[in-house]
């Protein structure tokens, strides 16, 4: 079965046979950035994971777009970005950012499914919260595996890991593709730090060989 992975920017797809089945990872959220000492910030949510069987014409061009990188801040919520096949045939949206903070404890992206499009959504892990100004939340992985404390919770593969929240006085730890959210940043004295970046969505996409397809087809 011929298979297609895509890892950024935007590509065509030449259709060979109608029968496809797509797969898209949306880019993991970043980190919430850490502002104040102390303080620590949640975890950015894993991308959504969207999978369809479509029916092309052969032949025809259809545009797989990445969801790309998003950085982490230290000042402002990043969510991810979605990844799409054919603009709205199949659309895997990006994870929600962690919230960044000043001196206080603050909440990590949440999971979801919404407005996800494909025969079944999965909403990627959630970021962990920020337990206390010296206990950042770990990022969720790509299409499900909600963070735990500071651990970026384990992607359904191959959806990437969320990154771990930031170590003493450093930034979040990026997540992994495809799609793990960022951790959050900490922070022990008056420099600031980042919320590590989310990760880069994907796309598999493949048929059945009209060869393969016949033989199928009989009995």
């Amino acid at each position: 079965m011929p298979v297609i992975t895509y890892t950024s920017g935007t590509t065509a797809l030449v259709a060979k046979v109608r029968n496809h089945r797509v797969r898209l990872w949306g880019g993991g959220g970043a980190g919430g950035g850490a502002t104040g000492s102390p303080a620590a910030a949640g975890g950015g949510a894993g991308g959504q994971k969207a999978e369809s069987r479509v029916a092309l014409a052969p032949g025809t061009s259809y545009n797989v777009v990445i969801g790309g990188t998003a950085t982490g801040t230290t000042t402002t919520t990043v969510n991810g970005n979605d990844t799409t096949f054919n603009s709205t045939t199949v659309v895997a949206k990006g994870g929600a950012g962690g919230v960044g903070n000043s001196a206080t404890t603050t909440t990590g992206g949440v999971g979801s499914s919404a407005s996800g499009v494909g025969d079944t959504v999965t909403a990627g892990g959630s970021g962990a919260d920020a337990s206390s100004t010296t206990a950042p939340g770990g990022g969720g992985g790509g299409g499900g595996g909600n963070a735990s404390g500071g651990t970026g919770g384990t992607g359904t593969s191959p959806g990437g890991t969320g990154g771990a929240g930031g170590a003493s006085n450093a930034p979040g730890s990026p997540g992994n593709t495809y799609g793990g959210g960022g951790g959050g940043g900490r922070a022990t004295n008056t420099t600031d730090r980042a919320g590590g970046n989310g990760a880069a969505g994907g796309a598999i996409v493949d048929w059945i060989p009209p060869c393969n397809h016949m033989m199928l087809g009989v009995g």
